[in-house]
């Protein structure tokens, strides 16, 4: 649940057309991942894309911290950059100014890890409510 506008929202629960047109929707963001591809035999890729309330993309760069299980590592590929803890299962990164980040996640050990991402200081209203989860088994 998120807060927004002085209530607790879940995405999608309230029609677009019964919310406040005061309501800001484009600074309400959302998290959405795309198809997890391996990339090795310890290594899989997952696509991270930002979309405001009513599921439009969003092509602005923003901040967020993704973790996982402390077993796995992660890092940025061809979209985005990371601003802290690269190879870490904690990282601070930045979308492109699509509004898009590949992650890369690596995992020695046989395992499912979930990835969360989440707001930072400097993110606007995000909703990071889904996970995926990346077999390495």
């Amino acid at each position: 649940m998120t807060r927004l506008d002085g209530r607790f929202i879940k995405p999608g629960s309230i029609p677009a057309d019964r919310l406040d047109p005061a309501i800001p929707l484009q600074r309400f963001v959302t998290v959405t991942w795309g198809e997890v591809a391996a990339a090795g035999p310890n290594t899989k890729t997952v696509p991270l894309r930002l979309r405001d309330y009513l599921g439009s993309p969003i092509s602005t760069a923003r901040v967020l911290r993704v973790t996982c299980d402390d077993r796995a590592r992660l890092s940025v590929g061809e979209h985005g950059s990371v601003l802290s803890g690269p190879d870490s299962p904690d990282l601070i990164a930045q979308t492109d100014d699509t509004g898009r980040l590949d992650l890369i996640v690596s995992c020695p050990v046989q395992a499912v890890v979930t990835l969360a991402a989440g707001p930072t200081q400097g993110s606007p209203l995000l909703d990071a409510s889904a996970t995926v989860d990346i077999s390495f088994t």
